[in-house]
């Protein structure tokens, strides 16, 4: 399975989304260890988080996809992190990130699509317009991420019509903190799917990039609703799904 996270506006947590998502999966999805992609065309933020530094892996995957469409092309690139999490790094210069991500197009996803491994792709800010905007074509799932605020949820519905003329899929939403409305309000008002809510915990995202999945990182906030969250990705693929069939 292929989960896109993708951002209208501003930074309401994408990357720690995807972090948590692939930290929390490892024991909930099938055998293979989940797949993080960084493809987020402002530049990667993992590797400056962790201070693992590392030829970035993207780049490397973006030269093999010009020869082949198989997933050992993209797991190539693949760079193991503190926190346990099998990752695909981005450069962190916005312009190399760009024009690397422009390069790849939509093969990433074609290359995974076959995967035993839950890939999950931090696509960071997304508009139609961009020139990376394909990045996500070929996702099974397309997870909004905002905060419940009117300027949050407004800003993610402008994406709803974009998102589904490019991939033909419906998104759904993951909220990030608490406040002011909650998922069945901001629900009830888009008329969309929410997931969830994941609280804003950046102790816990501390804990996982500093000492990995420990047990203080498994009994957060954070994870717990990454790991409940999880358990509604699947029905909301099917809904997707079905969406496209009628």
């Amino acid at each position: 399975m292929l989960i896109g996270f993708v951002s209208a506006k501003g930074s309401p947590g994408v990357t720690t989304a995807a972090l948590a998502f692939a930290a929390t999966s490892s024991n909930s999805v099938g055998s293979a260890q989940p797949l993080l992609v960084e493809l987020d065309p402002s530049g990667g933020v993992i590797e400056c988080w962790t201070g693992v530094a590392h030829e970035p892996g993207l780049s490397r995957v973006a030269s093999g996809l010009r020869r082949s469409l198989e997933a050992e092309v993209v797991e190539a690139g693949i760079h193991p992190i503190p926190a346990g999490v099998a990752v695909v790094h981005a450069p962190t210069s916005g312009t190399l990130a760009e024009s690397t991500i422009a390069a790849i197009g939509e093969r990433l996803t074609i290359a995974m699509a076959e995967s035993d491994r839950l890939v999950i792709i931090d696509a960071g800010r997304w508009c139609r317009s961009q020139s990376t905007a394909r990045r996500i074509v070929g996702c099974d799932v397309i997870v909004i991420v905002c905060q419940p605020t009117v300027a949050g949820v407004e800003a993610a519905r402008a994406l709803f019509d974009p998102i589904h003329a490019i991939t033909n899929l419906s998104p759904v939403l993951l909220l990030v903190g608490e406040r002011p409305y909650s998922a069945g309000e901001v629900a009830e008002a888009t008329g969309v799917t929410v997931i969830g809510t994941l609280p804003w915990d950046p102790h816990a995202v501390n804990t996982l990039l500093a000492s990995g999945a420990v047990k203080s990182w498994s009994r957060s906030s954070l994870a717990r609703s990454a790991r409940t969250i999880l358990t509604h990705v699947a029905p909301a693929q099917q809904a997707t799904t079905a969406a496209v069939a009628s």
